[in-house]
């Protein structure tokens, strides 16, 4: 007498397997997408920082005997040169923020969009508080420039 074995899975165990795996991806996927989330924020809040700072060492070393500032746009920030902020100017160095990120809020004593460094000393008279936000979320970090035009992360 011959017995036939058969080799494979059954439906049920291919059931339970995609289960677990429907599980497992369940408990997985939003802890991924708030750790990119996360990222994108640190790494664009840094970027912020640098172009800041940047600006202000511009301005401090008197860079082409030139004032440095930053504008600031909902999706972007513009280094710029001079005392104030020239759209069409081929010196102003640009960064475009990734798409889930905005600049929320950004309020600059004086009104204006823009944060100019004086030469020498690096201060500015435009002491401003800028919130950068996750789009769809709560997250967010805002990031101080001080009158001595030093910026720091609140």
């Amino acid at each position: 007498m011959k017995y036939f074995t058969r080799s494979g899975f059954t439906a049920l165990e291919i059931v339970i397997v995609i289960s677990i795996l429907g599980i497992l991806l369940a408990t997985i996927i939003p802890s991924f997408v708030t750790f990119r989330q996360k990222s994108i924020l640190n790494t664009e809040t840094q970027e912020l920082l640098t172009t800041i700072n940047r600006a202000r060492l511009l301005s401090v070393s008197s860079k082409n005997d030139n004032q440095f500032g930053v504008y600031f746009e909902s999706g972007k920030i513009v280094l710029f040169q001079g005392t104030t902020y020239v759209a069409t100017s081929t010196t102003n160095e640009e960064h475009i923020f990734d798409l889930s990120l905005t600049i929320a809020t950004t309020t600059i004593n004086g009104g204006g969009s823009e944060v100019v460094f004086q030469k020498i000393t690096g201060a500015t008279t435009q002491n401003a508080t800028t919130t950068l936000l996750v789009t769809g979320t709560t997250a967010s970090t805002t990031v101080l420039i001080l009158q001595t035009g030093v910026a720091t992360i609140n």
